[in-house]
């Protein structure tokens, strides 16, 4: 269906919204950075802008999270792969694919303030339990007779940990590639191992490696 003249204007104002904010958080921060800077930037109203977005936390996320956003979506397995195997696939590529957006200097710069801001550090949190609650459902679905909860608990744990440290690695300098090939390796066999002690009959954390355990907070 095609949009509406309506539907296009709205999202014409949104992306000029989102153009200006990035603009304003890469050159001042985050932190300096206010709603009223950008919606005058914009050349709009205040609350158009909380009507694109709820707070300046989720302007900032706004269209940067796909790979959160898809880690819960099922993913049908290929032939001859099972359906954990296809789960474990799917969460390694989307957290792969989140690094690789890191190659963009811009995007690099962005994901530093993550790290040094409380406030979109605490925002990205309420991401990551809201992607654990829909990965429960998907567990649920595709993983019959695991520990649904458990296992999306561990999964996004493992991905967020991977993630955060090698972000760390990349904005301090260490090069995309190799972290990358370094993630490529490790990701997916601590994500089979979660899923693996999830689906036992009487799940024990105590099966997990010390580091893994240490990532999952347990």
């Amino acid at each position: 269906m095609q949009a509406s003249r309506r539907d296009r204007k709205r999202e014409q104002t949104r992306q000029h919204i989102l153009t200006e904010a990035r603009r304003l958080f890469l050159a001042q921060g985050f932190e300096r950075t206010t709603v009223l800077q950008i919606a005058e930037a914009a050349d709009v109203a205040v609350q158009t802008v909380f009507n694109h977005a709820s707070s300046k936390e989720a302007l900032f996320f706004l269209d940067r999270i796909p790979h959160a956003e898809a880690m819960p979506s099922p993913v049908p397995p290929a032939e001859g792969q099972t359906a954990a195997e296809a789960l474990v696939a799917h969460l390694a590529e989307q957290t792969l694919g989140y690094l690789r957006t890191l190659a963009d200097a811009d995007n690099l710069a962005m994901a530093a303030q993550v790290d040094t801001s409380p406030a979109l550090a605490q925002y990205e949190r309420t991401i990551l339990a809201r992607t654990e609650g829909e990965l429960t459902t998907t567990v649920e679905q595709l993983l019959p007779g695991t520990d649904a909860r458990l296992a999306a608990a561990l999964l996004v744990a493992i991905t967020r940990t991977h993630a955060h440290i090698h972000r760390r690695r990349v904005v301090g300098g260490a090069p995309l590639a190799e972290t990358l090939r370094r993630l490529e390796q490790d990701l997916p066999r601590h994500l089979t191992a979660v899923l693996e002690v999830a689906a036992r009959p009487q799940p024990d954390l105590t099966d997990l490696p010390d580091a893994m355990r240490s990532a999952a907070g347990a």
